[in-house]
């Protein structure tokens, strides 16, 4: 089973205009006239009013939201931060190291008070 790909290499722009003028002068050889006018003018007739752009349309104007007021709204609720949890209570008895003056660890104390650092 093969599948047929059409594969199509794009086009140069030497190779657009060259093609574009040979469907110009193909077009001249068949009759075709090409009009020529002056820098203004317009395809539109005068005397009708112009169509309404597609962009515009008859309804009113809606109201719109600033974004910074959406954005400092966010950053508020991104500051908001939780209260911290309270440390949990053990009640398991710890172990505490006894040091003597110069470092050395002298004995071990199991105590019910949390460790200190």
């Amino acid at each position: 089973m093969t599948n047929n790909l059409i594969v199509t290499a794009r086009s140069s722009k030497s190779s657009m205009r060259d093609e574009l003028r040979k469907k110009t002068e193909e077009f001249l050889k068949r009759g075709g006239e090409i009009k020529q006018h002056n820098q203004g003018e317009t395809g539109e007739p005068a005397d009708k009013p112009r169509a309404r752009s597609v962009f515009v349309s008859g309804e009113p104007r809606q109201t719109r939201t600033y974004i910074n007021d959406v954005v400092s709204a966010l950053d508020s609720r991104k500051k908001k931060k939780a209260p911290p949890k309270p440390a949990k209570v053990s009640k398991s008895p710890k172990k505490k190291i006894i040091y003597d003056d110069f470092g050395e660890p002298v004995r071990e104390v199991w105590t019910d008070e949390p460790k200190t650092p």
